[in-house]
């Protein structure tokens, strides 16, 4: 007696979703750090805007730093910030071995499963 659970195609589709929204918020990072290095407070402050939906980010961390620096109208400020947002970034890129944390090695397409683990087949 076998059983499957799941659907291949949702799982496709949501892996899709996921690609695409990691893109657009590397995208959001990378404008915002291209204005702020630029010195354009008013397009930093529009990413930052972006990245965060809107919000702001509450605690201490280089990004509520920026958000902050910003919202004072502080391009130096969030000049600093950034690189230290950028240098945490590549320090823990560094010691992932080189890989993001929490990425995957196996590459799938957008729309497409990435096979282990997308369908589970149960046979009793």
């Amino acid at each position: 007696m076998g059983m499957r659970i799941g659907n291949a195609s949702s799982v496709g589709s949501s892996q899709g979703a996921g690609i695409a929204n990691w893109q657009q918020r590397q995208q959001s990072f990378k404008d915002l750090f291209a204005a702020v290095q630029a010195g354009d407070v008013s397009g930093a402050q529009k990413a930052y805007s972006g990245l965060t939906g809107g919000g702001t980010v509450k605690g201490n961390g280089a990004l509520a730093q920026i958000g902050q620096a910003l919202n004072g109208g502080d391009i130096a400020g969030a000049r600093k910030a950034t690189q230290a947002l950028l240098a945490s970034r590549s320090a823990h890129h560094h010691h992932q071995g080189g890989q993001i944390a929490g990425a995957s090695p196996v590459a799938a397409s957008p729309g497409t499963s990435s096979g282990a683990g997308s369908l589970l087949n149960l046979t009793a």
